[in-house]
Parts: C-alpha cells; structure tokens; sequence
C-alpha cells in the first residue's frame, strides 16, 4: 500500500506542479521568468511539486477554519453575539452535525466521485483499482481527521466548551463519514445506482439541510445541544458503525466496477469533456424558433446603427435566454408573495411583524438580490454567441469599442434585473399596507433604494468581471483564478454585511455609495485595461 501511495502522490505531484507553472507563467512580470521547457525540467517540477504538497496541507488545515468560521461561526455572532456562550455554542454545534454529518456526507461521497485522479491512476497508470481505492481512503481518512482537529478544539474553547470535544467530535464525524461512504458503495453494489450522480437528491438534501441548519438563527434557539450531540448511546453507535463500515470498505471485492462507473472518460474523458461542453453551450445557445427575419427588421432596430445595433440584435435574437430567467423569478417572488398573503389571514399576529423582520433583514437581501441576477447567464451568452467569434478582430477590442459595449449592455442588463427588484419592492410593500402596520415614508424609501442598488451593483459586478478577467475559455470553462478570488471578496464582504444594526439607515447609505463608487470604478478600469484582459482564451 505504502508503494502504491507513493506512486499516486507522485502522479499527483506532477499534474499539480503543471497547474502551478500554467498560472505562474500567467503572472504579468514574475511568470517571465519561467521559460516554455520548464515542463520537462525534472529538478524544477519536483521544486514545484513540493510547493504544490505543501500549499495543499496548509489549505487542508485552513480550510477547515475557513469553512468553520465563515459558514458557522460567523453568522452566529453576527446574528446573536448578545447570547450566553453554552446557548452560541449549541447554535454552533447545530449548524455543523447538519452540514457535515448529512449534508456534506450526501454531497460530498469520495468512493464514487467522478474524478479524473482515478482515470488516470487506474486506467493510464494499471495501478490496481482495489490498491487504488485502499490507498485513497487510507490518505483521505487520516487527513481528514487531522486537518479538522485544530479548528475544532479552536472553536470550541472560543465558546468556552472543553477541549475534548473537538477531537471527540472529528472523531464521530470521520467514522460517520466512513459510514456513508458504505452506504453509498453498499447502494451502488445492489442497485446499481451512483448516489452521488443524481443531482435532484443531492440539491434537494442540500438546500433543505442549509434551511434546517440556519433555521435556529432565526429561532434563537437550537435543537441540538452538547448533551446531545455528545450523548454516549449515540457515539458508541457511530463509531461502532464506522467499524464495521471500515471492514466493509475493505474487504469489498468489485472496486474495478465502482472505478469504472465513474471514470468514463478517454474516449471516456474526451466524451465526458464534449459532454460537458455540450450541457453549458445548450444553456446559452440560440435557436431557430428564438427568432424570425421579420423580426430582426422590427422597430426595434430603426434607427440604430454601430455597436448599438449589433447588441439591438444579441438582444433580440436572445429573448428566451433573457425572459425565461426573469419569469421563473417573478413566479417565485408571486408564489411568495401569496403565502404571505394567506398567513396575513390566517394569522394576523404573526404578520404584524412583517414590517421588523424584512426592514431588519434588508443586509441578507444582498444574497437574494445576488441570485437574482441574470448577470452570468447573460455574459456566458454574449461571449459563446458574439464576442468569442468578434474578439478575433483588432477593431473589437479597440479600446473606445470596448466602452461603448460595456455601457449598452450594462444599461440593457440593469434594466432586465430591475424587474424582479420592482417586483420584490412592490410585493413587500402591499405586504406592510395589508398587515397594517405603520410603515412611513422614511422606511419605505429605505427599502426600495437598497433593494434597486443591490440590483444595480449586481448588474454592474457581473458585467465588469466578465470584462476585466473575462473568465470563460472556449469550452465556457472558468479558468481565471482571479475571478475566483474577487468573487470570494465580494462574497466576503456581503457575509459581513449581515453584522449591519437592525433597521440601520447605515446599510442603505452604504449600499448607495457602493453602487456609484462600483460604477465609476468599473467605467474607468474596463477603459483602461480591458483592451488587454478581454481576449479569448
């Protein structure tokens, strides 16, 4: 097993020292410095391979403390820092059994990952998919055990919790997660069925557990507590059980199998590529019943000519692609909009206090204004059917042409995500004038301006990211890491948001400045740069 571990973490090592000189060389001065032979530069690619392996334990151990303190930490003590540490702590250990111990273990099964690591080991390498998988899960398990242990002893003496129970709590998750593990090969084993492939089980598992697990948040109150969570019947029962799913594991005797159903790849990974190419390319392709020639002789064009009537026609000709998004959201927002309407009937006392939870909730709006937006889906659009075949010619990515792009389709697409904004604005507001509540002037424009530049900002974020990094390749990949990282930023920054007072007039001022100070940032960066960023690739 040692050799065959050996083996695989060389395998591993090389592919990621590749990934690394890929994006080093990427770097506008320092990526100079490598030469275009560097790949087969054995003594350097061992240099990046062991940066590689030490970049990946340190992410080990702070990714455990990123996940920890970003998706359960934080909300907590944003939402309820005025609580005792044992009612925080038990909030804490809520949100991570749901996450880590059913959500994660439904959507985060390692056996019968699709992953090109096992396509390459076991059909290129013949390394034995029996040897294979022993070694992985060996590897897999001792890691995952100790990159969590420091974060959660961390975390739990922050609440002031005993120290044990962070290893005692790694514990019964690794063993539970050796449990699922079982089962999911135990499945596929009888039925035939990769569990992990079935999306509509997996999302469904994951968007009910994130709303039972933050769920208490809005309570004030958890269900789950450390004499629960720590109750010695139900431990003894799961490290038990991730004994007998270990000997499982091991002694299970179709690995071949189970490595196949998920590495159909060569012609396997090729068709899996097209495959896959194909499913984003149907997303935004255009078709013939989309549009007409009669159409594309309508008003709408009169008039119009230059840049303006080449994006008059990307619109024209990608209506469905525009409205069908914009339709399922104002369907979502109406059938909201009723439910809320009947618990106003039904019970008058709890809609009273419409007007506190959304006036008080207005920064988790910046989430919702987020997913809102058809910002992506229209950018992939523009570059898999206009710029990707344009951004060939010089004229194209002049720098006054590249401007005068950016402000058309930032006023076409602002204008697209202020529908569902007005909608949400006046479905909330008729919900405040039907619960009878007093809601002034003062809260109403507090609401509606926040809620209109969230929709702004939005609009301008998606379209100066696709500009300035300009993310997809031709197979509408994201391979732009920087796009990545100022994603997470601003991901960062709407988390923090949460921290905002209640029913401040703070956030909405704050919000404001943003979205002009976005604006203006965005005009003057796509001006100046975005002749060099925004290329096909």
């Amino acid at each position: 097993m040692i050799s065959t571990l050996r083996s695989i973490q060389r395998i591993r090592g090389s592919s990621g020292a590749n990934r690394l000189i890929y994006y080093f060389k990427m770097l506008p001065v320092l990526g100079k410095l490598l030469n275009g032979d560097i790949y087969s530069n054995i003594a350097l690619k061992q240099l990046f391979a062991g940066i590689v392996l030490a970049l990946k334990v340190v992410w080990g151990f702070l990714g455990k403390f990123a996940y920890l303190g970003i998706v359960i930490y934080l909300p907590i003590v944003l939402t309820h820092k005025e609580l005792p540490l044992a009612e925080q702590y038990a909030l804490f250990l809520h949100i991570f059994i749901i996450l880590s111990f059913i959500v994660a273990a439904v959507s985060n099964v390692f056996i019968l990952e699709p992953k090109r690591d096992k396509y390459i080991c076991v059909k290129l390498m013949r390394i034995q998919a029996k040897q294979y998988m022993h070694a992985t899960l060996l590897l897999k398990g001792l890691t995952f055990f100790l990159y969590f242990i420091p974060a959660l002893t961390v975390f739990a003496g922050i609440f002031g919790a005993p120290l044990w129970h962070g290893v005692w709590l790694v514990l019964l998750l690794t063993a539970w997660r050796i449990v699922t593990e079982a089962l999911n090969l135990w499945f596929f084993d009888k039925k035939g069925i990769v569990l992990v492939k079935k999306m509509s089980w997996v999302w469904s598992v994951i968007g009910l557990g994130a709303l039972f697990a933050y769920m208490p948040l809005y309570l004030g109150y958890a269900f789950v507590n450390d004499a629960t969570g720590f109750s010695i019947p139900v431990s003894l029962v799961i490290v038990v059980l991730g004994g007998i799913a270990a000997v499982y594991i091991g002694k299970y005797p179709n690995y071949r199998s189970a490595v196949d159903v998920v590495t159909k790849i060569d012609d396997p990974l090729l068709d899996m590529n097209r495959m896959m190419k194909e499913a984003r390319v149907a997303d935004v392709q255009t078709k013939e019943k989309d549009f007409s020639s009669e159409e594309l002789k309508g008003k709408a064009f009169q008039g119009k000519k230059g840049y303006a009537y080449l994006n008059a026609i990307f619109f024209s000709r990608h209506k469905r692609l525009l409205i069908q998004p914009i339709q399922r959201r104002l369907i979502i927002i109406g059938v909201l909009f009723i439910a809320a309407v009947l618990i106003i009937l039904i019970s008058p006392e709890t809609s009273s206090k419409y007007t506190t939870y959304l006036l008080g909730g207005l920064p988790f709006f910046v989430f919702i204004m987020n997913y809102t937006s058809i910002g992506e889906r229209v950018c992939k659009a523009m570059f898999y059917n206009c710029d990707q075949s344009l951004l060939r010619y010089g004229f194209y990515r002049e720098q006054a042409a590249i401007l005068d792009n950016f402000k058309i389709r930032l006023i076409k697409l602002s204008g697209f995500n202020l529908i569902p904004a007005l909608a949400i604005c006046l479905a909330c507001t008729l919900l405040f004038l039907f619960s009878g509540e007093d809601w002034g002037l003062r809260d109403a424009l507090i609401f509606w301006v926040t809620i209109l530049c969230l929709s702004l900002f939005f609009s301008v974020h998606h379209l100066f990211m696709y500009y300035i990094f300009q993310p997809y390749s031709t197979e509408l990949n994201m391979k732009n890491p920087f796009f990545f990282i100022v994603n997470s930023v601003v991901l960062g920054l709407s988390v923090a948001s949460i921290g905002f007072p209640k029913g401040s007039s703070i956030f909405t001022l704050v919000v404001l400045v943003g979205t002009i100070a976005y604006m203006v940032i965005a005009l003057t960066l796509v001006y100046k740069f975005s002749s060099r960023t925004f290329r096909v690739k």
